[in-house]
């Protein structure tokens, strides 16, 4: 009798349907009017926005755009937090809708499974498809180039103060020299000197990632 119960009571575990898994291009022919969910498993091709959490999954029928990825493991826990980057190969849960009219997507997704793709541990410098360049020189080329700009430009401190003042800038989205504070050494009229000539140097190409320009920072000494 208390096996009979038993099975009776694992029994509506037994009959929950599992969600099925679709490719890519199966997801994509789906109607608006199927609310159900299903699993799609590719390989994260680009990161669309880390605020929204959307990105692109790609597999060998198709490229899917998912919204607004969460991870039911760990409610709360934005897009930066799951450490998910290009190459790496993702599970999703979700249901297709069509936004604005014309954008197939998977919206809401459900993080079921990750697994970190071959450039998972490289730095966010080292993952870029396109370093900074400044003056037709990319990565540490350019910066040195960029150190050597800033040193030919620079004036001598107004108190005739020597010595080295640390600077720290952004280079923006549209390659202008951004947020620059002197951080460290020198005197007042040395910092004052370091902070107008990095401010007064020419744009640079910003960086490239996923195929979008991003910010990057740098810190420098600027010797007087």
């Amino acid at each position: 009798m208390r096996k009979l119960l038993l099975l009776l009571a694992l029994m509506p575990v037994f009959c929950m349907a599992q969600p099925r898994q679709l490719s890519v291009k199966e997801f994509l022919k789906l109607q608006v009017s199927d609310t159900t969910s299903y699993l799609v498993q590719g390989v994260v091709a680009k990161v669309r926005s880390s605020t929204s959490g959307s990105f692109y999954l790609e597999d060998n029928t198709g490229t899917l755009l998912v919204y607004g990825l969460q991870d039911p493991a760990q409610p709360g826990k934005n897009f930066n937090q799951m450490d998910i980057v290009k190459g790496d190969t993702l599970t999703v849960l979700g249901r297709f809708t069509i936004y604005g009219g014309s954008t197939l997507e998977m919206k809401d997704g459900r993080l079921i499974r990750k697994a970190d793709g071959p450039d998972h541990n490289l730095s966010f410098y080292d993952r870029l498809e396109r370093k900074p360049s400044f003056k037709g020189k990319e990565g540490a080329e350019g910066l040195n180039a960029f150190k050597a700009w800033v040193q030919k430009n620079l004036k001598k401190a107004a108190d005739g103060g020597q010595g080295t003042v640390e600077v720290r800038f952004v280079i923006g989205r549209n390659g202008g020299v951004q947020e620059v504070q002197a951080i460290k050494g020198g005197t007042s009229a040395m910092r004052a000197e370091a902070v107008r000539v990095v401010q007064s140097a020419p744009k640079w190409k910003p960086a490239i990632s996923d195929g979008s320009p991003v910010r990057m920072p740098y810190t420098i000494e600027v010797k007087f």
